[in-house]
C-alpha cells in the first residue's frame, strides 16, 4: 500500500519527500554503496545533508533555474544524490549512458542544451574533452571520482568534493535560504527529469518529465507495490533510464526503502547474493542470462545432481504456465518437495532467495522464460511501461487473473485502442514533450493521448496485450501482416539463442539473423567435444548450426506456416553498441542491422 503521507497530502515533491523522510526518520538508512568489499550506509539525514550541500555548491557556482546539467556515470550513490542536488537548486538533471561513445554524448548534451555535466570518473572526463569544443554551452565538468586527473587542467574540470565543499561553507554561513528559495518556486509542473528515448529507430529524444509526473508515477507504484520501508532493492540497470529511474529512485523513495549500490557491474553477481534483495527488477536480457546460468549450472553438476536439477526444472516449466491459484494439490505438493530440495538453491544461487516480487520490463519477454521462474515458486510479474509514461503504466497482477500478458493499467491510467490498434494512454503520468521538438510532441500527444507506438489488442476485462512496435509490423510479399517480436520471442526461448532478428518485409517467407548465446552454446561444445576458440568458430561451427535449426523447428511448430522461418543466418559477432547495431540499453537498431548484414540477407532470399 502506499505510505500514508504520499496517500494523504496530494501532490509533494520529490525533493520535499526526502526533506520529509530526513525530518521524520533521520537515522533510518537510505542507501548502502559498496566500497572495497564494504557495505557502507547512508541516512536520511545524510543523505538530505548532501543533496543539500550540492544545490548550494551549483547555485554558489550561478547554476540559474531551470538550467540544464547532465550527469555521465554508472549506478552508485553520488548519481542519485547528485540529481536531487540538481533538482534542490532548481535545475533539470539529465541522464547519459556511460557507455555511450563521444559522438552520441555530443548529441545528446548538445540536444538537452546543458550547460555543466557530472562525469564518474577519467573516462568520462576524456570523452568530454575530445567533444568540448563542440559544446558551446558547456561550462563546467564536474568529476565524481578524480583519480587520475591530477595533471589535468585545473581549469578544465572541479570534483565533486570541491561542490560540496562549496556548499557546505555557503550553508554555514549564509543558511539555507538560497536553497529553499529555489525550492519554493519549482512548481509540479517543472521539469525535473530530462531522460532520453532508446533511439532504436532513429536518434534519441529528449523527454521532459515534470515533477507531477514523478509524483503520480511515486502513487502509482506504492499503490500497486507491496513493500515496507526499510526493505531492499539493488540499483545496477542504468539510472538515465526510466525503469531504474521509477524503481530505484521514485518508488525506493516512496516506500522508505533502501537503495543498494554495488562497486560496478562486473560485481552485480556478487551484490545480488549479497543483498538478497526484497523487490527485484531486471530486463528481459537479465533473466535470460540467469536462466542460462541455471541450465550450465544443471550442465556441469555430478550425474544424479544434473538429472534431479532437469526433473526439477521440467516441472517447474510446466507448473509455471498456470497461476498458483489453479495448480492441483499435486502440484502444490509436488513444489514444496522440489522447492526444499533444488529451487530454493537456486534462487539463493541467483540472489533471489528474500526476493517476494520480481518484475520484467523495457523488452518483450519469452513466455516460457516468464514461467520457468513462476514455476520455482518466485513471484514475476511483466509491467509495461515507456520513457513518456514516467516508467510503469500496466503491470501483471500476481495472481495472474487477467487475459493481457502487460496486465491492467495502473491506477490513475487510462487505456484506449485507437482504430489502428495502436495504444493510447492519459493520466499524470504522461510527460510535458520533448525538448525542443514540437512537431514530435505533437504528433505524440496529439488528441489528449499519448500515442505510444505500440500495437495493441484489449481484453474485456481491461487489461492489454502488446502485439509489436507500429513501426515494426511487417507485410510480406503475399500481403500477410507479421508482428516480428512474436516470433522472435518464440525462438529466444531458447536457451541457446541470444538475439534473434526477423525480416518479412515484402519477402516472399520468413529469414532470420540470429545470434547465440555464447555462454549455453560454449558448454553444449564442450559436452560434444566439439573444439572451438572464438564466438566466430562457434557461430561457424556446422553442429552448432544444426543445433539452431532445431532449435528454430521448435519454436516454428508453435507459429503459423507464414510466421515460420524458412531460413536463417548465425551472426559472427555479437551485436555491439559501439558499431551502432544496438542501442546503450541493447534494443536491436533495425534498419543499421538490415544495411550491416544486407549481403547475408540477399543470400538468404536469393
Amino acid at each position: 500500500m502506499a505510505t500514508p503521507s504520499l496517500q494523504s497530502s496530494g501532490y509533494i515533491s520529490i525533493t520535499q519527500l526526502l526533506q520529509q523522510h530526513a525530518e521524520q526518520f533521520p537515522n533510518d538508512i537510505a542507501m548502502r554503496q559498496k566500497r572495497l568489499g564494504i557495505w557502507q550506509e547512508t541516512t536520511w539525514h545524510e543523505y538530505r545533508a548532501k543533496t543539500y550541500a550540492i544545490a548550494a555548491g551549483l547555485i554558489e557556482l550561478g547554476v540559474q533555474q531551470g538550467e540544464h546539467v547532465g550527469i555521465l556515470a554508472e549506478n552508485r550513490q553520488e548519481w542519485i544524490v547528485s540529481q536531487l542536488g540538481i533538482n534542490s537548486a532548481g535545475a533539470v538533471a539529465c541522464g547519459l549512458y556511460p557507455t555511450s561513445p563521444a559522438n552520441e554524448v555530443e548529441h545528446l548534451l548538445h540536444s538537452a542544451d546543458c550547460t555543466l555535466v557530472f562525469c564518474e570518473d577519467q573516462e568520462q572526463v576524456d570523452k568530454i574533452l575530445t567533444i568540448r569544443d563542440r559544446l558551446p554551452l558547456l561550462k563546467t565538468i564536474v568529476v565524481i571520482d578524480p583519480k587520475g586527473l591530477a595533471n589535468y587542467d585545473a581549469e578544465l574540470w572541479m570534483s565533486l568534493d570541491d561542490i560540496i565543499q562549496r556548499g557546505q561553507h555557503a550553508l554555514s554561513d549564509q543558511g539555507e535560504d538560497a536553497v529553499q528559495q529555489r525550492l519554493a518556486q519549482q512548481t509540479p509542473d517543472d521539469t525535473a527529469l530530462i531522460v532520453f528515448t532508446s533511439g532504436s529507430t532513429g536518434q534519441p529524444k529528449a523527454a521532459m518529465i515534470s515533477y507531477r509526473n514523478l509524483w503520480a508515477e511515486m502513487v502509482v507504484l506504492s499503490t500497486a507495490i507491496s513493500a515496507q520501508p526499510g526493505q531492499n532493492v539493488l540499483s545496477y540497470l542504468p539510472l538515465c533510464h526510466i525503469a531504474e529511474q521509477a524503481f530505484s529512485t521514485l518508488n525506493a523513495m516512496a516506500q522508505r526503502m533502501v537503495v543498494n549500490f554495488g562497486e560496478s557491474l562486473r560485481t552485480i553477481r556478487t551484490d545480488l547474493q549479497e543483498i538478497s534483495p526484497d523487490l527485484f527488477f531486471g530486463v528481459p536480457r537479465i533473466w535470460e542470462k540467469m536462466q542460462s546460468e541455471v541450465l550450465v549450472l544443471a550442465g556441469r553438476s555430478g550425474k544424479l545432481q544434473g538429472w534431479l536439477i532437469q526433473q526439477a526444472l521440467r516441472g517447474a516449466q510446466r507448473r509455471g504456465q498456470r497461476p498458483r491459484a489453479q495448480w492441483s494439490w499435486q502440484d502444490r505438493l509436488q513444489h514444496r518437495f522440489w522447492y526444499a530440495l533444488i529451487y530454493h538453491h537456486i534462487l539463493s544461487y541467483l540472489g533471489l532467495a528474500r526476493c517476494h516480487i520480481a518484475f520484467t520490463a523495457a523488452a518483450p519477454i519469452s513466455p516460457d522464460l516468464l514461467a520457468f521462474f513462476r514455476g520455482m515458486g518466485l513471484p514475476f510479474a511483466e509491467i509495461w511501461g515507456m520513457t513518456e509514461t514516467t516508467g510503469a503504466a500496466t503491470m501483471q497482477p500476481l495472481d495472474l487473473n487477467c487475459t493481457g500478458r502487460v496486465g491492467l493499467p495502473l491506477p490513475g491510467v487510462s487505456l484506449s485502442i485507437a482504430d489502428d490498434g495502436e495504444l493510447l494512454i492519459q493520466g499524470d503520468i504522461v510527460f510535458k514533450g520533448y525538448y525542443r521538438n514540437a512537431d514530435a510532441t505533437a504528433e505524440t500527444l496529439a488528441g489528449g493521448w499519448l500515442h505510444t507506438g505500440d500495437i495493441a489488442e484489449q481484453h474485456a476485462d481491461g487489461s492489454a496485450t502488446i502485439i509489436d512496435r507500429k513501426k515494426d509490423i511487417m507485410i510480406t510479399a503475399g500481403g500477410k501482416n507479421l508482428s516480428p517480436s512474436m516470433i522472435e520471442n518464440e525462438v529466444k526461448a531458447s536457451a541457446y539463442i541470444k538475439e534473434c532478428i526477423v525480416l518479412a518485409d515484402q519477402q516472399k517467407y520468413v529469414t532470420a539473423l540470429i545470434q547465440i548465446n555464447h555462454d549455453t552454446v560454449a558448454h553444449w561444445a564442450e559436452r560434444q567435444d566439439i573444439a572451438f576458440t572464438t564466438f566466430r568458430s562457434l557461430a561457424e561451427n556446422a553442429a552448432v548450426k544444426a543445433l539452431i535449426q532445431s532449435e528454430v523447428d521448435r519454436a516454428n511448430q508453435r507459429l503459423a506456416p507464414v510466421e515460420q522461418i524458412k531460413k536463417f543466418t548465425l551472426l559472427n559477432k555479437e551485436l555491439d553498441h559501439d558499431d551502432g547495431e544496438v542501442t546503450a540499453t541493447m534494443k536491436v537498431k533495425r534498419k543499421m542491422v538490415a544495411t550491416r548484414f544486407a549481403a547475408e540477407i540477399a543470400a538468404m532470399n536469393g
